[in-house]
């Protein structure tokens, strides 16, 4: 994880807080630095997907791609102000011009890349599934005919459905943190995410008994922040921050930060 053949398609969803507990609400923004000599753009993200982007213990915007956004704006010389919204329809905000760039997990697909252009990919991910530890379910295959919580309209219904899982039966839901809530409340049998903010919950509650499965047979996919095809400016600009802060060791710092085992 918020949206196609399996074996091209990619997983982009998103995930809830959890600090937060629930579901983003795109009602405020926060500015990360003041000027009137800068250029300042907007970035849109879906303000649940930990631990890329997500409110911390104070209930500000955090999370890695957050950071490195920042450090791209430090280096290029511009500043940012960050706006929640829900996946559904954040992709619009960038065609009616009320967003510059969306972040928060957002896959690279040849679809998409048709529509919008892409930055540089700044992380490489897979799709995942996790169930409770003691489950029967110990590969993608074995996920046909069983309650499988995904999101609607996104890449993970997709992938639901490639394995023929019981849809009808299932619980879908708008958040990575709510699909993790519906396994651990026993309300799927499985849940189908980016291996990220699984492994995130699993480090978080260890307390939970649950187990993430992978194959390594499947596609690993990029992420990358996207802009409008005019943007030319922009985009240069995150590519050569990227470059930069890739370069001088701040990329792996907050790597290590934020997804060190």
């Amino acid at each position: 994880m918020k949206k196609v053949l399996l074996s091209l398609m990619v997983l982009g969803v998103a995930a809830c807080s959890d600090n937060t507990k629930q579901a983003e609400s795109p009602t405020t923004t926060q500015t990360t630095a003041e000027s009137t000599n800068k250029p300042s753009y907007r970035v849109v993200s879906e303000v649940s997907y930990a631990p890329f982007i997500m409110r911390d213990e104070n209930k500000k915007i955090s999370g890695f791609e957050y950071d490195l956004l920042n450090a791209i704006a430090a280096k290029q010389g511009f500043t940012l102000t960050f706006e929640p919204h829900t996946w559904e329809g954040i992709f619009d905000t960038l065609d009616s011009n009320r967003a510059d760039i969306i972040s928060a997990g957002l896959s690279i697909t040849e679809e998409r890349k048709q529509k919008w252009s892409f930055s540089d990919a700044y992380f490489q991910t897979s799709i995942a599934a996790l169930v409770p530890e003691n489950s029967p379910i110990k590969s993608f295959a074995d996920l046909k005919a069983r309650k499988v919580g995904f999101q609607k309209g996104a890449l993970s219904e997709q992938f639901a459905k490639q394995f023929g899982a019981d849809l009808s039966n299932s619980q879908p839901s708008n958040t990575s943190w709510l699909r993790w809530k519906s396994i651990v409340s026993n309300g799927n049998e499985a849940i189908i995410d980016d291996v990220g903010p699984l492994k995130y919950y699993e480090k978080q509650y260890p307390n939970e008994k649950v187990r993430i499965i992978t194959d390594d047979s499947l596609p690993k996919f990029d992420y990358g922040f996207a802009v409008r095809k005019t943007d030319a400016e922009l985009l240069n600009k995150l590519n050569a921050g990227l470059a930069q802060i890739k370069q001088d060791g701040t990329y792996d710092r907050l790597y290590q930060q934020y997804f060190a085992q």
